[in-house]
């Protein structure tokens, strides 16, 4: 059974504040249980880098559902949302890295490609 609980005291809690996770009523407005966002917790080892994957997956959702629909002469347009969702969670991984020359520890082999991307980065 899912769990959703929104508490700054907690690291979940924290990774909920920093995504705009903030209702967690299930049925309403929870966009991730407390599993998944502890599953992104164990995988990223930050707060910050938590925050980025869950936008990062927020971002592949939306762009999955995005549609742009036109009729007569009313029009809506979606399909920038993800890009946004994307620009925030680099943001996010800006914050998440380490100072240079810091020490990351991979938990994954998805945290290390990450770390080899970010050092390819910094690099130039």
């Amino acid at each position: 059974m899912a769990t959703y609980t929104y508490d700054l005291a907690t690291e979940i809690g924290q990774v909920r504040l920093a995504i705009g996770d903030t209702d967690i009523d299930p049925t309403t407005g929870a966009i991730f249980s407390d599993e998944e966002l502890q599953y992104f917790l164990t995988a990223e080892g930050s707060v910050m880098a938590a925050s980025a994957a869950a936008l990062e997956a927020t971002a592949a959702s939306a762009a999955r559902s995005a549609k742009m629909l036109k009729s007569l002469n009313f029009a809506t347009d979606n399909r920038g949302g993800s890009a946004s969702i994307l620009a925030a969670a680099a943001a996010l991984r800006a914050r998440a890295a380490p100072a240079y020359g810091g020490a990351e520890k991979a938990y994954s082999d998805m945290s290390a490609r990450d770390i080899i991307m970010r050092q390819a980065l910094r690099d130039g």
